[in-house]
Parts: structure tokens; C-alpha cells; sequence
């Protein structure tokens, strides 16, 4: 299943409505659909807050082979960023000591069982798959 979304933060209904969709149609078991749900909200804000400018919009494609669900998110006419190289936070550092930013990306790392990366032509593109439960 693929769909294409306007980069913007308003289109996060519509973004949650088509995973919301596309798990139930796979047959995704709750912790898993937790955390896939988790990454795709991280990683399309990160995609609209750093990238806001242009008209271009975030392709989402869910597709689903045996106990893997892989999800690719597209976005085009964009600045590279790459999320897979984003320093993992200083879980240990008081609050107050901790810099804004990091942790949505390191836990969404931490939930699944790869996240990659790809830039060419102004595309950015982040895989990530997620072993079922069922």
C-alpha cells in the first residue's frame, strides 16, 4: 500500500488514518503497530520540520512479506538528513544538561530492527523494517 502526503503538519491525520489502514489490512499485532506508528510520526515531523519549504510531498509505502513489515518513506526536493546518523542522546545527563532533539530518532531506532538511509537527486529516503509478533 502507498500513499502520498502533503509536507505539513496538518497532514498527520491523514498520515495516522492510512497506517491505521495499512496495519489492519497486514494483520499487524499491537506492539508492533505501536512501534511503527511511533517511527512514521518521527520521522514525517522530522521530514516537515527540517525540510519545510517547497510543495513537494512524503511518499509512505507499507508492504508486508511473512513476519516483516517494511515501510519506505520518500521525500523529494529536499536537503539530506540523514537519520541514521543522528547521535544517540546522553540517556545518563540530567534533563537540564540534555540538548533539545535526538531522542524521538533514537527510540524509534531502538523499536525496530533496521532503519537505512538513502539520498540521491534531491530524494531522500528512510527504510525501516519491523519483525511481526504474529
Amino acid at each position: 500500500m502507498e500513499r502520498s502526503f502533503k509536507r505539513d503538519f496538518a497532514a498527520l491525520d491523514d498520515v495516522f488514518a492510512f497506517m491505521d489502514e495499512a496495519l489492519s489490512a497486514f494483520e499487524v499485532d499491537t506492539a508492533s503497530a505501536y512501534a511503527v506508528n511511533f517511527a512514521v510520526e518521527e520521522f514525517f515531523t522530522n521530514m516537515v520540520k527540517y525540510q519545510p519549504e517547497g510543495d513537494h510531498s512524503v511518499s509512505i509505502r507499507v508492504e508486508r512479506e511473512a513476519n516483516r513489515l517494511t515501510v519506505r518513506m520518500v521525500d523529494t526536493g529536499v536537503q539530506p538528513f540523514d537519520v541514521t546518523s543522528a547521535r544517540t542522546p546522553d540517556l545518563l545527563a540530567s534533563l537540564e544538561d540534555r540538548p533539545v532533539g535526538g531522542l524521538g530518532i533514537h527510540i524509534s531506532k531502538e523499536l525496530l530492527d533496521s532503519v537505512t538511509y538513502e539520498y540521491g537527486k534531491g530524494q531522500s529516503t528512510i527504510t525501516f523494517v519491523k519483525t511481526l509478533e504474529t
